[in-house]
């Protein structure tokens, strides 16, 4: 049985990611959830004010150029 589609590609996460960043977003968090009750929250602060508590995900967001 194939994987599931994916409800946010690597590519969008990026683009998020650099969206963000260009914006001044300096703390930031995207949660996705789905079986299907969809959800996509994208979670913005500065300074501080989006709670980032250091997921593998987080990490490699941070170290995109």
């Amino acid at each position: 049985m194939p994987s599931p589609k994916a409800t946010v590609t690597q590519s969008e996460l990026t683009r998020y990611a650099k969206a963000l960043r260009a914006a001044g977003y300096d703390d930031w968090r995207i949660e996705v959830a789905k079986p299907d009750g969809t959800k996509v929250s994208i979670c913005a602060g500065k300074g501080g004010e989006a709670a980032n508590h250091g997921d593998d995900i987080d990490r490699m967001i941070e170290k995109l150029p």
